[in-house]
């Protein structure tokens, strides 16, 4: 025997989702000869639901057989309508994506980063001109809660890919200061930057009296007074949406990032809006608390990689950290610089 259930729901809350997922297998516990099939259709509106971690590039996509319906392959579709979509908006445009080629938009309306730069990041084909020169960034995001998680990215330059991410689960914050002190020690980065919110303080702290090239990042504090948006000349309401809003720039130019799945759906899930400052309309992003009330977890893995783009760190020849011999150099004045953050 085999039961069908029919669901519609594309934007359906993860909260829901879940319930009616459970309540189907509770329905059907313990039935014997039952095969279970369960038929989501939808169109694919947005990029932040369930329903878009059914397809491609989604968490749940392995267990999913999925399909697109070019609806002007349909037989009862109005192609008269369509050929005035496509005429009115272009073939590659969101709307004729969404309504027409049944493909997931490219940047939804609120969507900070679009799904195809990161894509085009995540091609492993993609090669990007990294030097020795480039400094080395460390970014770290302290778990808050329970069911967070603190991160460690690198990035040097256009690639945030070949050293490997570190993610750790119910640490103090003198443990998780430890494993940023061995990590230093092991690739020796320009500048390591933390976010001091909540017990990310204490790791700031503990690193800092491990003499550690560290700075402690407030998201909720002022961005730079020079930085605007690349995309639209508005400011940036807070140090968070500017090292996002910077982070998007470096994508969109071309970056080498890791196929790590779990990175994607959170660069692609955060949300913006705009809010008054000064007297100026300023992006601002989601806050990690009401993604969570969306039914998405807090994105600690793209806000680790976002802190590797806190403040500029200026060139300089690292040729020495690697055994070659190399004049570091002086001429250029770095307020973020090894010596310079160990207040020499």
């Amino acid at each position: 025997m085999s039961f069908m259930r029919p669901a519609i729901f594309p934007a359906l809350p993860a909260y829901e989702w879940r319930h009616d997922h459970a309540a189907l297998h509770r329905i059907l516990a313990g039935a014997e000869d039952t095969e279970i099939i369960w038929l989501c259709l939808g169109n694919p509106t947005r990029n932040n639901t369930q329903f878009r971690t059914l397809f491609a590039g989604g968490k749940n996509s392995h267990l999913w057989k999925s399909w697109h319906i070019d609806t002007r392959e349909a037989r009862m579709s109005d192609k008269m309508q369509i050929a005035e979509w496509i005429d009115s908006y272009g073939l590659d445009s969101d709307f004729v994506r969404v309504r027409v080629l049944s493909q997931f938009p490219r940047a939804g309306s609120t969507q900070f980063i679009a799904n195809d730069i990161v894509e085009r990041a995540m091609d492993q084909r993609a090669e990007y001109d990294v030097t020795l020169y480039d400094p080395l960034v460390m970014g770290v995001d302290v778990a808050r809660f329970g069911d967070d998680q603190s991160v460690i990215r690198l990035r040097r330059g256009r690639d945030a890919r070949t050293l490997p991410t570190v993610k750790l689960r119910n640490l103090d914050t003198m443990q998780v200061a430890a494993r940023i002190a061995e990590l230093n020690e092991m690739w020796h980065p320009e500048a390591i930057f933390i976010d001091a919110g909540g017990p990310g303080a204490g790791v700031v702290d503990r690193c800092n009296y491990l003499q550690l090239p560290v700075r402690g990042i407030d998201f909720g504090g002022r961005p730079d007074a020079d930085m605007r948006s690349a995309n639209s000349g508005i400011r940036y309401f807070n140090k968070r949406a500017e090292m996002w809003g910077r982070m998007r720039d470096w994508l969109d130019a071309g970056a080498m990032l890791d196929d790590d799945k779990e990175l994607a759906s959170e660069l692609v899930a955060v949300e913006y809006g705009y809010s008054m400052r000064e007297g100026t309309d300023c992006i601002i992003l989601e806050r990690k608390e009401d993604m969570k009330k969306r039914g998405l977890a807090s994105p600690d893995n793209a806000d680790a990689l976002a802190l590797t783009f806190a403040h500029p760190i200026g060139k300089a020849d690292q040729r020495w950290k690697y055994g070659r011999p190399a004049q570091r150099e002086s001429d250029e004045y770095d307020p973020l610089s090894w010596d310079k953050l160990l207040g020499r």
